[in-house]
């Protein structure tokens, strides 16, 4: 299965989207790498569905999983240059600027955004060009899609159908991920099992089934 070829970065990624989808919010995550160490520093999860006070962000539209992690990561003595992170979607404007701002050394995300994604914005602005800021898809089709399932199914579930129409017009069709998301959604069958809180790598595995048959 694919979980097991998954480095630990991208591994904590999709687990904190998994706890972000379950918790009722977008299914996004992130994880910050020390590169010195290769250990994790800080993690993060969408929460602008949620109202806790894990993060002074949660419950506002601001609360995207890049915010929050990097919140926790300027409560650390870690420099961010030293750091590269891990996000399951593409960054947008907002979190690309925040990224930028703390000086993290490098981004990796697992899937596209073409309504959002803002990748293209770090040579725009002379500011987003100070410096290098390698920002990647990482190269594993098959994590991208089940990101993509996961997006479909809860832009649906939570009234963004305009995002999931843009989407069809931006890739190529038909798009076997987004149908399945599409047709999870109308089922309910992944929501419903959401509401079992599977850890993380079943949730991976279950899925690739649905999506790899």
């Amino acid at each position: 299965m694919l979980w097991q070829t998954l480095s630990l970065p991208w591994q904590t990624a999709v687990t904190q989207a998994w706890s972000a989808y379950c918790a009722g919010s977008l299914p996004i995550g992130a994880a910050i790498v020390d590169d010195g160490n290769g250990r994790i520093i800080a993690t993060g999860r969408n929460a602008i569905h949620e109202t806790d006070s894990t993060s002074p962000l949660n419950g506002s539209r601001l609360a995207h999983a890049e915010m929050n992690a990097l919140i926790t990561l300027s409560q650390t003595a870690v420099p961010p240059q030293n750091c590269t992170l891990y996000t399951t979607l593409e960054p947008c404007m907002m979190c690309l600027g925040a990224i930028r701002m703390m000086r993290i050394k490098a981004v990796q995300f697992a899937c596209a955004d073409p309504l959002a994604g803002s990748a293209c914005l770090v040579e725009t602005a002379p500011y987003q060009a100070l410096g290098a800021l390698p920002i990647q898809q990482a190269n594993n089709q098959l994590l991208a899609d089940l990101q993509w399932v996961l997006m479909v199914e809860a832009m649906l579930r939570t009234g963004r159908r305009p995002w999931v129409d843009f989407v069809e017009t931006a890739v190529p069709q038909p798009n076997a991920a987004i149908e399945l998301g599409k047709s999870l959604f109308a089922t309910g069958e992944l929501w419903q099992f959401a509401q079992q809180r599977p850890p993380a790598q079943q949730f991976f595995g279950w899925l690739q089934i649905r999506l790899t048959p």
